[in-house]
């Protein structure tokens, strides 16, 4: 999850690489700087330890990226640095994919089922998202065992659940609140009639 501070720094870089239309190269920068800085446990304990001075962590960022990156990335990490907040670049990195995502017309979705969808039923959920989410999906599929049946989805902050432990949820809560969980036919909803 994303910290209000990070979700404003990368909002600010994103802003900035908008202006010259640079979001795919930021992008591909900040993983850089991300697997350099941050998937290297001595370079990230060396940015996190309080006792080393600002100036040789600057110098570390400075050596290992100096004409590599953007400019406005190098000096994004160094405020970063003044701030004792290099740990924030990962989440900064999250989120400026996810608003170059947005910006594509694309939502990631994470999609949970029972047991691993096969290519044709991935299809035909990922095309029933991208109508009702309008919009394009990179779906992200997940195995959960605890769901009974169906597939549940998240994307950015919201719920999309047809699983059967969801549908049983709504009628549930549909008879919390008085409803006779019945549908126009006289039937329970999700029952079928028998005839």
């Amino acid at each position: 999850m994303t910290s209000i501070i990070g979700r404003n720094y990368a909002r600010a870089l994103f802003e900035l690489a908008a202006e010259d239309h640079s979001e795919s190269a930021m992008e591909a920068d900040l993983r850089a700087a991300g697997q350099a800085l941050f998937d290297d446990r001595e370079a990230r304990a060396f940015l996190a330890n309080r006792l080393i001075g600002r100036a040789a962590k600057k110098k570390l960022v400075r050596d290992a990226f100096q004409g590599t990156v953007d400019e406005r990335l190098l000096v994004l990490v160094f405020l970063l640095v003044d701030r004792g907040r290099t740990l924030l670049l990962g989440e900064i990195a999250e989120e400026f994919q996810r608003l170059s995502r947005l910006a594509r017309g694309v939502r990631k979705v994470t999609l949970d089922s029972a047991f691993p969808l096969g290519t044709g039923e991935e299809g035909r959920v990922r095309q029933a998202l991208e109508s009702l989410l309008a919009s394009r999906v990179e779906l992200e599929p997940r195995v959960r065992r605890s769901l009974i049946g169906g597939v549940a989805a998240a994307s950015e902050g919201s719920e999309i659940d047809f699983s059967v432990e969801g549908r049983l949820r709504t009628l549930a809560e549909r008879l919390r609140r008085g409803g006779s969980g019945r549908t126009g036919t006289g039937a329970p909803d999700g029952a079928r009639n028998r005839g």
